[in-house]
């Protein structure tokens, strides 16, 4: 289907794309030159593949083109396009969710709040943060979705999540929350915001420290 979702972000754009096309269906939406990509031409599961094309058909319906998503040595995604130059992607097995900003880094996860975290949970939440989710899915999944969008915007590429980045305690029925980055002798607060939808989470934040 197209465009699932979209929120408004001060100088960025937020879409969530649906994916329920085939790889063969998402192809019609893009030009022959788009899939001779060679980082598409390598893809053998019908899954990534379809995770790689809703993307870009995601990011046509919010930018047209064109645009280039190129990686980094840490595998950080950057858009070359003329006003949008920061990107952060995420996917789940139903959905791609997308966050362009003009000007700041950003990062988005969306996760299934059905998803087992429970096996996980000792390895991402640290012995406060456990008693805070206390078992909740709901927040399980947030704080799991906010560590990862954290994650993505700060520039180190080796996080200990339980150590490093610390989920302030929160109402869930507020959209807006916070997080701590902490590494060296250094930390930063971010602002993120939630929402959640068909039992999925979506976290997003921007680079600017509140």
């Amino acid at each position: 289907m197209p465009l699932y979702k979209s929120i408004p972000v001060p100088k960025g754009l937020l879409s969530v794309w649906q994916i329920t096309e085939t790889s063969d269906e998402l192809i019609s939406l893009l030009t022959a030159e788009e899939t001779q990509d060679p980082d598409f031409l390598k893809f053998t599961y019908e899954k990534r593949k379809t995770e790689w094309l809703a993307t870009r058909a995601l990011l046509r319906t919010m930018i047209g083109s064109p645009f280039r998503i190129i990686y980094t040595e840490s595998g950080k995604p950057l858009l070359k396009h003329p006003v949008y130059q920061h990107i952060s992607i995420s996917h789940s097995r139903d959905f791609v969710a997308v966050l362009i900003h003009q000007q700041l880094s950003v990062g988005i996860d969306i996760e299934s709040i059905n998803r087992h975290y429970a096996p996980i949970a000792k390895r991402y939440l640290s012995e406060v943060e456990l008693e805070q989710v206390n078992e909740s899915a709901v927040l399980q999944c947030i704080y799991w979705c906010a560590k990862e969008a954290v994650f993505k915007i700060v520039p180190e590429s080796e996080i200990d999540f339980r150590k490093q980045i610390e989920v302030m305690a929160f109402n869930p029925e507020q959209e807006l929350f916070f997080a701590r980055f902490r590494s060296g002798n250094q930390e930063r607060i971010y602002q993120l915001q939630h929402t959640s939808f068909d039992q999925h989470c979506l976290v997003w934040a921007c680079s600017d420290p509140e």
